[in-house]
């Protein structure tokens, strides 16, 4: 308690605002700057300027000898967002090693020279960013307010940091992209050492490798206007993914100098434990007997849950551990200290164990980066196992359950264990158990209230998950939070009884029940027709949305994991299921779906198991298709339309460039023959209108330059022509035929989801399609026949095709349609833009062409004589 107090203490003593302390000062331009020479006519285009500035010049050098980092920019105000959001000049740094000192602030503007750098108007104040994840690093934060900055001033600041962590000796390592988030004119980069500390330098994404200069025994590496890319980020792919050019620096030259860093920061373990420690572990001895790993498992508890989580990370203490001594004594540590304490412990057993070193977000990248310490942020231990394997055990996972073999590990990719001897990365296998198996259970009542039961068993992984839930949330909150996560998908849905849970700590398995109430679960339109959405809404939350993901990254997935999911219906009434099973399995995951009906009842059987943290980019086109068909899967709608009752598929398909959708309904047992009136009746007063058109314009003729009987033979670029207009026709064809049109169901589920509006919509899609295959059919018939008309009905069949698209964009954009059909929406302007193309081309070919005018010659035959 006494500790606690005292960081608190120093916490709030040390976030207040105070002048400028020893550390920070001011000063003249170091000497040992190298020269540059920035382009000062350059100027960015304004498409490359964000957040209302942008800079002139970016000079950042860095001098090994003096330990010193400098930066200097001059950045141009824009307009009002600029002023707002660069008015302050703050520089952080860690007062244990570093100081800061302050060469130059000053605003330019139409040729004064404004010096805002007062040592007087210098506030330091502690930053301590990460405190809420319980990590306090010391840093403080120097800063000036600028005084009367205006849109068009140019801000010029300059400013050194000195001094490098202490922990790492003499080595020096970076890591940088090139990126940027608005323009810059001028970017330089450069490091000064000398010849006997070279650089080891490596390059990714295309990044440049540096200019060397020697000068006598000094060493200058620059990097002189660099292309930079804009910074993008992409939320589908994995976190170890990065396509930014890329720059890797280190003065290690393996992995093996890393490790003998790290031994060293370490202490070889060398260090003494408490007499208290040593009682614990003497009855943990006797408690294991000869059981090593029940030892060690014992030890894993008392490290992962009576040891807390809490990291003063300060100064050198960044990188270097506090001794396990402290860390019992205070029964606090972070990451390193928590590893640190477990493998001592292990090793005094005589369990060979060591610390291991991972970076949790980007560790599948470690092999293609320079050696250096800084790569990893995080530290776990490992265990050495027969025929040389390892066991990884994260300390700082508390609640873990089960026996040692089976603790859950994350996907942390690669390890640097800091052993004797160790010269690679190690691999990193995550855990094999993280498993759901969720059984939702809905008594679909007409008339009265339905209840819904939820049973949730987990393991391996996923039992420590929720654990750590429950134990963090109060019930009330519980309660709230698990009746949030189904609201949105029933109405009026309240819980119908307490949430109630059992552990297993033996097998690390944890069993949630839930029961709720839905007081009115069946939508009823104006017709007395009832439906309900309903989804399984666990595997399509693991199921990422590949719709913005580029083709040509690889996508994200959550790995491992595996959900066994099933939603069992008891109905009101005998039901039908209209959708068959469906697999799918690849190297990255597998999906199983399974129907089962029983008159009344009715079960889905969902699997979801990934393989793998990501799909290759090679394979995210297909996965793209496969999303589609397995959310025709998870989203369903029950309804009864009082004559049969089906359960259905309410998500559009969408073909290429076609003017149609569909509600998809898979054929319905018994029901599949049932057709859909209004579209027929309208298919067949649309047939006797177009073929009284189809007489009257094919008994019309046009003059031509040559007689009738002397045309040129179908051919050349013509036969490519009359090929295009057959292969449209056929996948209108085919479309119209995918689209359902004519099903009944698929009108019931379109009149379910909008009403009228989208009963009127459907119609009017269906005319639209049955124009674009009459128009096109009759263009080909002329084309066939070489009629002399043939030219000018193309023009108007293309006049067709994008009346037709611009209507269904106005139509989609102006009715408010649901969900389902928005990706059906999106890819509208994609097919206008497709067919506008087209038309471009051949329309311009049709009317320029001296083959096309003397190849059309035939008249009507009425015309002949």
């Amino acid at each position: 308690m006494r500790i606690a107090s005292s960081i608190i203490l120093y916490i709030l003593l040390l976030s207040c605002p105070s002048s400028a302390s020893p550390k920070v000062s001011t000063g003249a331009f170091p000497a040992w700057l190298a020269p540059i020479h920035p382009d000062t006519k350059k100027t960015p285009a304004p498409a490359d300027i964000s957040d209302g500035y942008y800079y002139e010049l970016l000079d950042l050098q860095f001098h090994l000898l003096h330990h010193t980092e400098f930066t200097h920019f001059v950045k141009r105000i824009v307009n009002e967002s600029g002023v707002q959001d660069q008015s302050e000049v703050s520089v952080t740094f860690s007062p244990d090693f570093q100081q800061v000192v302050f060469h130059c602030i000053l605003i330019l503007r139409d040729g004064a020279v404004l010096d805002q750098l007062d040592p007087n108007h210098i506030k330091v104040v502690q930053e301590e960013t990460d405190a809420g994840d319980f990590e306090y690093n010391g840093l403080k934060r120097a800063f000036i307010t600028l005084k009367d900055v205006r849109k068009g001033d140019r801000i010029e600041v300059a400013y050194s940091i000195i001094g490098f962590n202490p922990v790492f000796g003499e080595k020096y390592t970076d890591e940088f992209s090139l990126g940027r988030s608005t323009a810059i004119n001028n970017y330089f980069r450069t490091i000064i050492t000398t010849v006997n500390r070279p650089l080891l330098i490596t390059t990714l994404n295309g990044a440049p490798a540096p200019e060397q200069q020697h000068q006598g025994n000094t060493l200058v590496y620059r990097w002189s206007n660099p292309p930079l890319k804009t910074w993008e980020s992409s939320s589908a792919a994995p976190d170890w993914y990065s396509d930014f050019p890329t720059v890797y620096i280190t003065q290690y030259n393996n992995w093996q100098e890393v490790v003998g860093w790290g031994l060293t920061t370490f202490h070889h373990y060398q260090y003494p434990l408490p007499a208290s420690l040593q009682q614990k572990i003497a009855a943990w001895r006797l408690t294991a007997g000869s059981n090593k790993d029940l030892l060690a498992n014992l030890a894993t508890r008392f490290v992962q849950n009576e040891v807390r989580y809490l990291g003063l990370e300060i100064g050198p203490h960044t990188e270097q551990p506090h001794t396990p001594a402290e860390v019992y004594t205070g029964r606090f540590g972070d990451c390193k200290d928590k590893a640190l304490l477990l493998s001592v412990i292990l090793q005094q057993e005589g369990i060979p164990a060591c610390v291991a070193l991972v970076n949790t977000s980007t560790g599948r990248r470690l092999p293609t980066v320079a050696p250096s310490p800084g790569e990893f942020d995080h530290a776990i231990v490992a265990i050495e196992r027969p025929k040389g394997e390892w066991l990884f055990i994260d300390p700082t996972m508390s609640g873990q359950r089960g026996e040692l073999t089976d603790l859950f590990i994350p996907d942390y990719g690669y390890a640097l264990l800091l052993r004797d001897g160790q010269d690679s990365l190690q691999r990193i296998r995550p855990g094999q158990r993280y498993d759901y198996f969720v059984r939702e259970q809905l008594d679909a009542r007409y008339d009265d209230t339905s209840k819904f039961t939820v049973t949730s068993t987990y393991t391996g992984g996923a039992a420590d998950k929720i654990r750590g839930e429950l134990a963090e949330t109060s019930m009330k909150d519980l309660q709230e939070s698990y009746s949030k996560y189904y609201a949105g998908e029933f109405e009026g849905i309240h819980t119908d009884g307490a949430i109630t849970w059992s552990d297993d700590s033996l097998t690390n398995q944890l069993t949630v029940k839930e029961f709720y109430a839905i007081p009115s679960l069946w939508t009823v339109n104006r017709k007395g027709q009832r439906s309900c959405d309903f989804q399984a809404k666990l595997i399509n939350e693991f199921l990422p949305d590949p719709s913005n993901a580029p083709t040509d990254a690889p996508l994200g997935l959550t790995w491992p994991i595996h959900i066994h999911y099933t939603l069992h219906l008891s109905l009101p009434e005998n039901w039908s299921f209209g959708s068959g099973a469906l697999h799918i399995k690849n190297d990255a995951y597998q999906f199983d779906f399974t129907p089962e009906t029983n008159g009344k009842e009715m079960t889905l059987h969902y699997d979801l198991a990934t393989f793998d943290d990501h799909l290759p980019a090679a394979a995210v086109a297909q996965y793209k298709t496969d999303y589609k068909t397995m959310t025709d899967k998870i989203f369903f709608q029950l309804y009864n339309d009082g004559e049969a009752s089906s359960a259905s598929d309410p998500s559009p398909t969408t073909g290429p460039p076609a003017a149609h959708t569909s509600i998809d309904l898979a054929p319905i047992a018994g029901q599949n023959a049932r057709p859909c009136w209004p579209a027929i009746w309208l298919t067949f007063f649309y047939g006797l209108f177009f073929s009284r058109l189809f007489l009257y314009l094919n008994s019309r003729g046009t003059e031509t330059l040559y007689a009738p009987g002397s045309g040129y033979p179908l051919g050349g670029w013509i036969f490519f022509l009359g090929l295009s207009i057959g292969i449209g026709l056929l996948f209108d064809t085919i479309q119209l035929i995918q689209s359902n049109y004519y099903s009944y169901y698929n009108w019931i589920a379109w009149q379910n989801a909008g009403g009228d509006v989208l009963e009127y919509l459907y119609l009017g899609q269906l005319i639209i399609q049955l124009s674009f295959m009459a128009i096109a059919g009759s263009v080909l018939y002329w084309f066939w026949k070489k009629r002399d008309i043939f030219p000018r009905m193309f023009v108007t069949y293309m006049g067709i095709l994008l009346t037709g698209r611009l209507l269904l964009i106005a139509l989609f954009y102006t009715i408010h349609i649901p969900a389902p059909l928005m990706a059906y929406r999106n890819d509208l302007p994609w097919a206008f833009a497709r067919t506008a193309v087209y038309a471009a081309i051949w329309v311009s070919y049709v009317l320029r062409s001296d083959q096309v005018k003397s190849t059309f010659l035939e008249p009507f035959p009425d015309h002949t004589g």
